[in-house]
Order: structure tokens, then sequence, then C-alpha cells
């Protein structure tokens, strides 16, 4: 969040979004910005290229990666990155409805990391 003029962060679950609320205040974060809402939602009413970088991190078990990715895509600016944490890998064929490319990916235990970028 260095640098960053300003950083939402979008949160279903209360007890999280509390948590998150202690933590900003304990770091003094003043450009952080806490929405307890539906991230997907967020997205979606964002302005198209708005965002430079959107981290998705859907609960692995749910069934929000396609709508997710998808959102992420239209709200994330030319020269912006999506990052997203994911069950499995994904690979550009599947990302390429959404005019995205894999840019970086990683596997860590059980979570797939992948840094998407605007196919160019």
């Amino acid at each position: 969040m260095r640098g960053a003029l300003e950083v939402r962060l979008v949160e279903n679950d209360p007890a999280l979004v509390a948590q998150l609320r202690r933590v900003l205040d304990q770091l003094k974060m003043n450009a952080v910005q806490i929405v307890r809402g539906d991230g997907i939602s967020a997205l979606k009413h964002a302005a198209a290229g708005s965002l430079d970088v959107v981290f998705l991190d859907p609960p692995f078990d749910s069934d929000l990666f396609d709508a997710a990715v998808a959102a992420a895509a239209q709200a994330v600016t030319a020269t912006g990155f999506v990052y997203l944490e994911a069950p499995t890998r994904w690979t550009d064929e599947r990302l390429q409805a959404d005019s995205l490319q894999v840019h970086r990916y990683l596997k860590a235990g059980a979570v797939h990391a992948h840094l998407l970028k605007r196919i160019s």
C-alpha cells in the first residue's frame, strides 16, 4: 500500500471487517477505506478502467471465481494488474474471454497465485 493514494478493501464477513479496522487503526493507515459488502458488486460498480490493481481472494469453496475475474477485468486499467488467489491454476486460454493473461504464477501449498494483466 506504500505510495497508494487510495486503497479500498471490500469484505462481506462482518468479523473480518472488524478485524481489518482494528489492524488499520493500529497501523494508522488513513488512506485505506474498508467497505462491508460484496466485492464483485463493488467491482461492477467501479468505473471501467479505473483501478490500477485489484486483489481477488474469493472463498476457495465458492463459485465466485469467474464472476470476480470478469468484474476485475472490466475495472482494471489497461496497464494495471489483477492478483488472483485460487484453488486451481488459471491458464491464458481460460482468461482470454476476459482479455487477461497470466503475467506471473506461483503455487504455495494449496494456493495458486496469479498476477494477471490485460492482453496487449
